[in-house]
């Protein structure tokens, strides 16, 4: 049936298809945290207002995208666990210190890692509200790799504001990740 994990070329019998599934999601997640660390580290030097200030970006600044990122993962997680959780609008901050950050931002990159870690069913449907208030549905796999996605999507958008203002940021690829000796052999 169209919108399967055999889709992605993966092998159809079940078990093995669950077990790259988790291994791609394995990676992906440990990805995450693992940019998402040494990105932090190479920020830390910053003050808030530095990494508060307005670049025109969609979400304002470099804090106000991680702050973004770190709203989506948490929405997605609500949402998978059965436990929305409750915003406004998707630039609320969530955190109002760099350290308040770094420390939710491990806490939840630890939850995507367990999630993943837990999961046997990948192809189960999740049954949530949009950000509209309305009945939706999606395969897990299909939410995971949305996440996955956005978080990309967005680090670019930080990417470019650090090129901007001549900050370094390490590289923040997956291939940066493996060549560190990182992911599933």
């Amino acid at each position: 049936r169209p919108g399967r994990a055999t889709d992605f070329g993966l092998n159809s019998a079940a078990n093995v298809e669950v077990r790259e599934m988790k291994t791609l999601f394995q990676d992906l997640a440990e990805a995450n945290r693992y940019i998402n660390q040494e990105w932090l580290e190479m920020l830390a030097p910053l003050s808030l207002e530095e990494l508060d200030r307005p670049q025109g970006a969609f979400f304002g600044t470099i804090f106000g995208t991680f702050n973004h990122i770190l709203l989506g993962d948490r929405v997605w997680l609500g949402r998978i666990g059965g436990r929305p959780f409750s915003f406004r609008k998707l630039s609320d901050r969530l955190c109002a210190t760099v350290e308040e950050f770094r420390k939710e931002r491990a806490k939840t990159d630890e939850a995507l890692i367990a999630l993943v870690e837990g999961e046997q069913e990948f192809e189960r449907v999740i049954q949530y509200s949009n950000n509209q208030g309305n009945p939706d549905s999606q395969r897990l796999y299909q939410i995971l790799l949305h996440l996955f996605a956005h978080q990309n999507h967005h680090r670019g958008h930080i990417s470019q504001m650090c090129h901007e203002r001549s900050i370094a940021i390490p590289d923040g690829g997956y291939i940066a990740f493996y060549r560190a000796g990182m992911g599933k052999k």
